[in-house]
């Protein structure tokens, strides 16, 4: 998707980077470059942006010859691209507050979604992992939020939100019983506009 940062435009891609990887090209379908890596959001399950390519073909009429770098000028400070995303505005939506309901055959769950940008958000995509005692996964619920939730603000899924009553937010109580930790991850969101 394209993210706007302030005037400019930055690429959001979900395929793998590993780190250290930033500076390196991304490719399309037919082996173009449309961009060049920059960051990614550990916490994000594949978040990673990217500046298009069209921004970098201004560098090239500023390539010159090369010198030492102990003859090199300092270089004057210029507000970056990509400011705006380290002063909070990806701290993202969280989940938090995870609460269970607990019945004969099958166990519910609710949890507040906590939005810390500063734009509203909807359409929240995400994952809940039921981890067993030594950390491993035993069950996973995939889920998507549809309500907006104000800038800073948050708002409680429970396990009925769906208008049709019949899609209900939970785990067999097998899964409950053997559930140590869960961990709540949001895949992704739409900014309102």
């Amino acid at each position: 998707s394209i993210r706007p940062v302030g005037t400019d435009k930055l690429i959001q891609i979900t395929a793998p980077l590993s780190p250290g990887s930033s500076g390196g090209p991304v490719l399309n379908r037919k082996g173009e470059v449309i961009g060049v890596s920059v960051f990614t959001i550990r916490d994000g399950q594949n978040l990673n942006f990217v500046i298009p390519s069209n921004y970098l073909k201004g560098l090239l009429s500023k390539v010159g010859y090369t010198k030492p770098l102990s003859q090199a000028k300092p270089f004057k400070e210029q507000q970056s691209l990509l400011t705006d995303f380290g002063n909070g505005n990806m701290k993202r939506v969280t989940g938090r507050n995870f609460t269970w309901k607990i019945g004969r055959s099958y166990c519910n769950f609710s949890f507040s979604l906590q939005n810390r940008l500063r734009e509203d958000v909807n359409d929240v995509h995400y994952y809940v992992v039921f981890y067993d005692k030594l950390g491993d996964p035993i069950d996973v619920v995939v889920a998507r939020f549809t309500s907006t939730i104000p800038a800073g603000l948050a708002k409680w899924v429970r396990y009925n939100d769906r208008p049709d009553g019949q899609y209900m937010l939970g785990v067999p109580r097998d899964v409950y019983g053997l559930t140590k930790r869960m961990e709540i991850r949001v895949l992704d969101y739409e900014i309102v506009r």
